[in-house]
């Protein structure tokens, strides 16, 4: 069983986690994608070095700003990561939901007309680009 993080980037709490993660305790690595509405980038915790995927998709609703956002944080082996890398701007989105198969992520989805959602969820996910 592979063991994911440290108590800051991988701990129990989804509130904490995001607070380290977003406050400088995740290091970007590389930018694999960077569209306007898609981004998806390698990223490392700055106290224990865990790599992690980071996929942030934006739905532009074109009438009210209130625009869709949703974000997942991947905890991945340097193998997984090597992959995403060699991928490029044309990485799998399948391969990139089945990272969560076997693991939590750290999911935070701020729907259109919603509040922000937190939370740690386990599980393939689905990927799709933004618009």
């Amino acid at each position: 069983m592979t063991t994911y993080g440290c108590a800051r980037c991988y701990g129990e709490d989804a509130a904490a986690t995001a607070a380290y993660l977003q406050g400088g305790g995740l290091v970007t690595d590389q930018t694999v994608v960077d569209d306007s509405h898609f981004i998806v980038s390698l990223r490392h915790c700055a106290a224990c070095a865990q790599a992690f995927v980071s996929i942030l998709t934006e739905f532009v609703d074109w009438t009210g700003g209130d625009d869709a956002q949703y974000r997942d944080i991947v905890p991945v082996t340097p193998e997984e990561a090597a992959t995403v890398r060699a991928q490029g701007e044309r990485v799998d989105l399948r391969f990139l939901g089945s990272l969560g198969a076997g693991r939590r992520r750290l999911s935070s989805d701020w729907p259109t007309g919603g509040g922000r959602r937190l939370a740690w969820r386990t599980g393939e996910f689905w990927v799709r680009e933004g618009h």
